[in-house]
């Protein structure tokens, strides 16, 4: 008997086959050819079955908020309405390594948490090493979230592992629940924690004591397949929050809300503004996922698909252009200032740098950062989520209010992980330098300008110290050691002396140390035994506010080299004066192409800034020699 499944035949196919039999009697040695025939059909029946098992085991798409590897990628490999469930254990995405999320702890700016598809890491030092946490190895971590009312709480939501919560920084971890279930996104507020799920059905859970008793979702008018990959809550009402969705592709209904809003802990739903629009309308594409969404006091929503940011009106009615001097493109992060008493400040992540703003339509460039590599020397995953983070450092800043500075950390799709000190807040938070508003503040350095001039020595010399005439500054210690060793020319290297030695502290790596400006670069000594002298990284400092693009990869020659750790690339005559004179531990890396800039004297120079140093080619004399980049620095803070 036939299956019940197999479709009927239609007449057209039983006149086809009596023609083709009165064309084609029947010969010998038929059956077997029949038999073959039978093993060609069971074998074809049997692919088929078992592609079938392969799809019920297909695992879905990575289930966490903006996980586009470029600005433009709305959608994942397979969208979780149309996967099946899975073992609670299974292991989700192990065939590729994901970022889901790096988050700084807000009141300690060098702990650093990494949310993982195969786990969670952690690092003290701002991103400089990395650690396993053993408690979610093979688990897959899909957002992360601290509550700065709780003591710092911090919490993990996994793929089905459920959600877990730690109270001391990490040592014990226990997990509160929600297991069996695809948690997609997070966010808290004095204890109110909302956790999104993804199957079978989407919604979103509530949570009003951090965590000990769950408000079980009812029947609310989310549409199905809904794919949440941001949230964000009013810390002043926790019963305010919203979610960011990617669009769905499939569904019969589709939905063109990217933005959804509650006011009564996420029991009901409402689109948040209109102007979503479809097939290259005005306005913000409702076909690209809201990976960036955040709430700033006291009103104010951006919702931002990793390339560009709008800001939703005070009456919720629309969704408006953030411009005022922010990039209209190339906005991969958005967070808020993490420090009470500085409400509606926030800051931006774009591809040229840092920026921030106090009222959402003005913004300020800040800087562009240094830069590094997530996971240091280590293969980064193949998609990482762009975002921004920020934590609040033990040191003062420029201002009048008792507020520490803040330290941003922006990670781009490609891995690349970018920190930035902000010291000022605005213009009403600054502090007022006596005698004018313009000039630097030397607070930190006992109210003097180590670049003041000082008067030449009396009486007779003090020979563990050099007294440059004419430059009004000493030199001593280790830095003029330094400096006249026999083996190396100090004033070709390193110019004369511009300021006296000073103490100051270096956000890149924690310490305060003992530094120095010359004409070409900056001495640098730290506190810990047998350091020696170093240039410090000033390059950095001095193409703060510049945008130099990355150099195209080229093959490693004798007269040319690409580095992949600046991105940037290394030729000719450069090239040979780097090799020629300790290359790394003097000069760094390069941080720009060669470029062609006019100098002091009108004459054309091909430059090239490195992380210590900068280099200059006279096109005339064919030479190359090391520029005046501590006179530059030192002119850019304006003390010289």
């Amino acid at each position: 008997m036939a299956s019940s499944t197999t479709p009927p035949v239609q007449q057209d196919e039983i006149s086809t086959v009596a023609s083709e039999a009165k064309h084609f009697p029947a010969r010998r040695g038929w059956p077997l050819k029949r038999l073959a025939f039978g093993f060609i059909a069971l074998a074809f029946l049997l692919g088929l079955a078992y592609l079938a098992l392969l799809s019920t085991t297909v695992l879905p798409g990575p289930a966490t908020p903006g996980l586009a590897s470029t600005p433009s990628a709305t959608s994942r490999p397979v969208t979780a309405s149309a996967a099946p469930a899975v073992s609670p254990t299974a292991n989700l995405f192990a065939a590729r390594q994901l970022v889901n999320q790096v988050l700084a702890n807000p009141a300690d700016y060098q702990a650093l948490w990494a949310a993982q598809s195969d786990g969670l890491r952690r690092s003290n030092d701002g991103g400089k090493t990395w650690a396993e946490v053993a408690d979610f190895k093979g688990r897959n971590v899909t957002a992360l979230a601290f509550d700065p009312d709780e003591n710092g709480a911090l919490y993990a939501a996994t793929d089905r592992a459920g959600l877990f919560k730690t109270a001391d920084g990490g040592k014990t971890w226990k997990n509160i629940g929600l297991t069996d279930r695809p948690l997609t996104a997070l966010t808290v507020a004095k204890f109110n924690l909302y956790v999104s799920v993804l199957s079978p059905r989407p919604t979103v859970y509530h949570s009003s004591d951090g965590g000990q008793n769950w408000t079980a979702p009812g029947p609310n008018n989310l549409p199905p397949g809904l794919d949440i990959r941001s949230m964000a809550i009013d810390s002043l009402n926790p019963q305010n929050v919203y979610i960011g969705t990617a669009y769905v592709a499939g569904e019969r209904t589709p939905d063109w809300g990217r933005v959804k809003y509650s006011g009564d802990g996420g029991k009901t739903w409402r689109d948040a503004g209109q102007g979503w629009g479809v097939e290259g309308s005005e306005g913000p594409d409702a076909r690209r996922p809201v990976t960036i969404l955040v709430f700033a006091q006291p009103d104010r929503l951006y919702a931002g698909d990793g390339d560009r940011v709008w800001r939703l009106s005070p009456d919720r009615s629309a969704w408006l252009p953030v411009a005022g001097g922010l990039p209209t493109s190339g906005i991969y992060g958005l967070t808020t200032e993490p420090q009470a008493g500085i409400a509606g400040l926030v800051y931006a992540a774009t591809r040229d740098g840092f920026y921030n703003s106090s009222d959402g339509q003005t913004w300020q460039k800040l800087a562009t950062g240094e830069t590094g590599s997530l996971f240091g020397a280590e293969a980064l995953p193949t998609l990482i989520t762009p975002l921004l983070t920020a934590g609040v450092t033990n040191r003062t800043a420029n201002s009048t209010s008792g507020l520490h500075t803040t330290y941003l950390y922006a990670l781009n799709a490609e891995g690349r992980l970018s920190g930035y000190e902000n010291r000022d807040f605005r213009a009403e938070l600054v502090a007022a330098v006596p005698g004018a508003s313009n000039l630097p503040d030397f607070t930190p350095f006992g109210g003097i300008n180590p670049a003041e001039k000082l008067p030449p020595p009396e009486g007779l010399p003090d020979p563990t110290k050099r007294y440059f005439a004419g430059w009004g500054h000493f030199i001593q210690g280790d830095f003029k050691q330094t400096w006249e060793a026999t083996d190396r020319d100090g004033l070709a290297l390193y110019g004369y002396p511009l300021t006296e030695q000073f103490r100051e502290f270096d956000p890149r790596d924690g310490q305060t140390k003992t530094v120095q400006f010359f004409e070409r670069v900056k001495f640098e000594l730290s506190d810990m035994p047998n350091s020696p002298v170093r240039t410090a990284l000033i390059g950095y400092e001095a193409i703060e506010g510049r945008y130099f693009a990355p150099g195209k990869f080229i093959p490693t020659t004798d007269v040319q080299q690409y580095f992949p750790q600046t991105k940037h690339t290394l030729k000719g005559a450069f090239f040979d004066f780097w090799k020629k004179n300790n290359s790394l531990q003097r000069f760094g890396y390069p941080i720009s192409e060669e470029f062609t800039e006019k100098n002091a004297q009108g004459k054309e120079i091909i430059y090239q800034y490195f992380e210590r140093a900068k280099f200059a080619f006279d096109t005339e004399t064919k030479s190359v020699s090391i520029a005046l980049l501590g006179n530059e620095v030192l002119q850019k803070r304006g003390w010289k």
